[in-house]
């Protein structure tokens, strides 16, 4: 019985290098903002990690529709020599709203929010919102997770509240996990099958 799930940020992108924060769906974060070379060199040094031990040809792999996820998502299962990455809509980025195309300076100031248990305004998408599409996303994964290892390939602020949903804490302090890295492989903690958003 596996009962194995694993959260991987995707590579380096082509936002990340300029700087801006993409994540309303459309056709800039759907096809036209990929990885980087360098994010497809990470992506597939991923599935070669130390914390990709035990994962292989067997593994399902879901992940965003936006292309940086699901660009990570081919790399990392062809080179496990798993089948290609089933999509889940559930994985997309956190909605930023307003500071959509912005500098990525804007996240200090939503987490700030976030730590405050504050209530977010021009459109950006609230903690419990996430945790909430997280959570139904992590209860398939567990299921699925029974017969094969899952790895979950999304973004930024979904994989930490993701994580702070494993490690047992309430999704606001998602900042306080340690900071998952551009195609950082990393195991989700037991809490996730009984937590709460």
């Amino acid at each position: 019985m596996s009962r194995r799930v694993l959260v991987l940020r995707h590579g380096e992108s082509t936002a990340n290098v300029e700087g801006l924060i993409v994540s309303v769906p459309g056709a800039r974060a759907l096809t036209e903002v990929g990885l980087t070379d360098l994010g497809r060199t990470q992506a597939r040094e991923a599935a070669l990690s130390d914390a990709a031990q035990g994962l292989g040809p067997g593994t399902v792999v879901l992940s965003s529709d936006f292309a940086r996820a699901l660009q990570t998502a081919q790399e990392f299962a062809a080179e496990l020599g798993a089948d290609a990455p089933r999509i889940d809509q559930r994985l997309r980025e956190r909605s930023f709203g307003r500071h959509d195309e912005g500098p990525a300076s804007a996240y200090d100031r939503v987490w700030e929010i976030d730590r405050a248990r504050g209530v977010h305004e021009h459109q950006v998408e609230q903690v419990d919102a996430v945790a909430s599409r997280v959570l139904e996303v992590l209860r398939g994964a567990d299921e699925i997770a029974r017969a094969a290892p899952v790895v979950l390939v999304a973004h930024g602020d979904v994989l930490q509240i993701a994580l702070a949903l494993g490690a047992g804490m309430d999704p606001h302090d998602h900042r306080d996990v340690p900071h998952l890295a551009n195609a950082e492989l990393r195991e989700l903690g037991p809490a996730r099958a009984g937590a709460d958003a």
